[in-house]
């Protein structure tokens, strides 16, 4: 592989879910996450024909905004975040999720549901022969979308047993009127951003 991989950002998706564990402290609310999908990486010597390469994504979970709409996503990043969870972030790279040292994103909205991200991350990656790489830094400025909000009747208690408990469980944190009725998708009811107020 080159000495120093090249991460092309080319997905970024931002999407949140409502969460609770009472048991170690994490009191309801909607915990945020992002996505950021790069083109794969080769593990070809340089000089070498590319191979088709391994997907790489970056992950960052457990983000905690004052917000209870998508929109005021806007303008907002990682120090934004109040508690009570500090963010998790990894790097999914060469078949293993691998910590980072530093991560910096912020968020702008551009249009309709549409995001500019922008940041950069700092890690020491392990490659597939086990070697280290140091410090590896890459920015990345990527337009993305919001996918919505979930709620997983299994993370809660009590659990929501219709769409009407689902709805009055996120109310209390979120502004449905910017969101469709939910939908059961994947054992999860799934709440999409409305098309009216994703429109400009």
């Amino acid at each position: 592989m080159p000495a120093v991989p090249t991460f092309e950002a080319e997905t970024a998706e931002i999407s949140g879910h409502l969460f609770e564990n009472p048991s170690v402290g994490v009191p309801r609310g909607i915990y945020w996450s992002c996505t950021i999908g790069f083109a794969p990486i080769s593990a070809s010597p340089e000089g070498e024909e590319r191979d088709e390469g391994w997907p790489c994504t970056l992950l960052c979970d457990w983000i905690t905004w004052p917000v209870r709409s998508w929109q005021e996503i806007h303008g907002l990043s990682l120090e934004s975040c109040v508690g009570p969870l500090a963010v998790e972030a990894s790097l999914y790279f060469f078949g293993q999720h691998q910590s980072l040292s530093r991560l910096e994103l912020s968020f702008q909205r551009s249009q309709a549901d549409r995001f500019r991200v922008r940041g950069s991350f700092l890690a020491d990656l392990e490659d597939l022969d086990g070697k280290t790489l140091r410090a590896v830094t890459s920015a990345l400025d990527i337009e993305g979308r919001f996918v919505g909000l979930s709620v997983l009747p299994d993370n809660l208690f009590p659990k929501p047993k219709s769409e009407a408990e689902a709805i009055e469980a996120l109310g209390q944190f979120a502004d449905l009127q910017s969101y469709e009725r939910p939908q059961w998708e994947d054992l999860v009811w799934m709440f999409r951003p409305r098309r009216s107020d994703s429109v400009g």
